[in-house]
């Protein structure tokens, strides 16, 4: 059993997650505004500790102490899709919390890696390949870039990831998990794959237990997490073969 610490806990995709993790024996740390936006059998679970506070508020011993011990650290932390979450302060939450929570780890000079797992989307490239998209994909993601502060927040996590943190940091190891379009709907059958091969406008869906799921089998298997660790999967549920087709 591991313990793991989950930042975006009150989430879509971070409440699922927490679920699945203590239904499999963890003991579970979240970092949450505001605990009330917690389930009631998850806030009364005896392997969860609550940390009710903002992650961006919280002084640097703080976190050095929440993270010391953790085995995992998994951020789903995301923009509030309302004027003020898109376009108000702060601007740069996942990256600032990524930064803190990774300064976090090495602080406790972990005997061995610790696993640090992000949440990003289909829409952010992986700086390490050469993904295929249309001028016009292309022309919307810079937009997108330029003009939607969360888009560029998603981008710059990576960007700090990929350069600081690097791939020979020996007190964590990261991973990047790329869902396409994000639906709730229970777990089920889905793909890992390296690359989008679908159009931002034309995504195949992903339900957001699935992406729980696959982050929760990155903390527990070690051979998933030697094939993907400091890369950006990309998961999509998996497609249905028509009843016609044997």
């Amino acid at each position: 059993m591991k313990t793991i610490l989950v930042v975006g806990a009150t989430g879509n995709t971070g409440r699922p997650l927490v679920e699945q993790l203590l239904g499999l024996g963890h003991t579970v740390r979240v970092i949450v505004r505001a605990s009330h936006r917690l389930p009631t059998e998850i806030l009364k679970h005896p392997n969860i500790t609550v940390l009710e506070a903002s992650i961006l508020d919280l002084a640097d011993e703080q976190m050095v102490d929440f993270v010391n011990g953790c085995d995992a650290v998994i951020s789903c932390l995301g923009h509030t899709m309302s004027f003020k979450g898109i376009f108000g302060e702060p601007k740069k939450l996942c990256t600032d919390a990524a930064r803190n929570l990774c300064n976090a780890i090495e602080a406790n000079q972990p005997t061995s890696p610790t696993k640090f797992i992000l949440m990003s989307t289909v829409g952010v490239p992986n700086p390490d390949l050469r993904e295929q998209r249309t001028w016009f994909e292309r022309a919307v993601l810079t937009l997108l870039r330029w003009l939607i502060p969360p888009h560029k927040d998603n981008e710059t996590v990576l960007e700090y990831l990929h350069t600081d943190v690097g791939r020979e940091n020996k007190y964590l190891e990261w991973c990047s998990v790329r869902p396409d379009s994000l639906i709730n709907a229970d777990v089920s059958q889905y793909d890992i794959i390296e690359s989008p091969v679908t159009g931002i406008f034309s995504g195949r869906p992903t339900t957001r237990a699935n992406v729980a799921h696959l982050m929760t089998k990155l903390v527990g298997d070690n051979a998933l997490w030697s094939a993907w660790k400091f890369k950006m999967p990309v998961i999509m549920n998996a497609q249905e073969i028509p009843s016609n087709i044997s």
